[in-house]
C-alpha cells in the first residue's frame, strides 16, 4: 500500500470474485496488493479515539484484535503517526498490510479484517468515511464507544 488512493491504480484480475456470503465482487475496486480503493465522493464523518489521542499496542481494543467488519456503506481509513500495524483483509480474499505513517490501510464496507501491533511504538487512528447523504451511522464497536 503506497498511499491514501481515491484512484484506480489497476485490476487485480479481469474476473469477479465471490464474497464468503455468495455476494459478487468487482476487482476493479482493489488495488493489486488486494487493498480496497476508496470512492472518491467519501467523507469522514467520526474517528475512534477521539481527534489528538491514538491506540497503541497495549491499548488496542480486543475488538479489533479479532475478525470483525463495518456496516454497509462504512468505509474506514487506519492511520499510523508511529511504529507498524499489520491489517489483515479477509474477504473477498485474504491479504496482509503493513500500515505505518507512510502507509494506510482501507476499510471496505462489510468485510471481515483485523489488525495486530507490529512495534511497541504503535500510535494509531481508525477514522470512518460514508458517502454524503447516506444517513447517520451508529456503529456501536466493543471498546470504541
Amino acid at each position: 500500500v503506497r498511499a491514501f488512493a481515491y484512484a484506480h491504480i489497476g485490476k487485480v484480475s479481469a474476473t469477479q470474485r465471490r464474497l464468503s456470503s455468495g455476494q459478487e465482487c468487482d476487482d476493479d475496486l482493489y488495488q493489486p496488493d488486494g487493498m480496497p480503493i476508496l470512492p472518491s465522493n467519501v467523507v469522514k464523518y467520526t474517528q475512534v479515539p477521539k481527534p489528538n489521542t491514538y491506540f497503541t499496542s497495549t491499548t488496542i481494543p480486543s475488538g479489533l484484535l479479532k475478525k470483525h467488519n463495518t456496516k454497509k456503506g462504512t468505509w474506514g481509513i487506519i492511520r499510523a503517526s508511529k511504529g507498524k500495524l499489520e491489517y489483515t483483509i479477509l474477504e473477498p480474499s485474504e491479504s496482509v498490510h503493513v500500515v505505518d505513517k507512510d502507509h494506510v490501510g482501507v476499510i471496505e464496507p462489510r468485510m471481515l479484517h483485523q489488525v495486530k501491533a507490529l512495534s511497541d511504538d504503535l500510535e494509531f487512528v481508525v477514522e470512518f468515511w460514508r458517502a454524503p447523504g447516506t444517513g447517520k451511522v451508529d456503529e456501536k464497536r466493543e471498546g470504541l464507544a
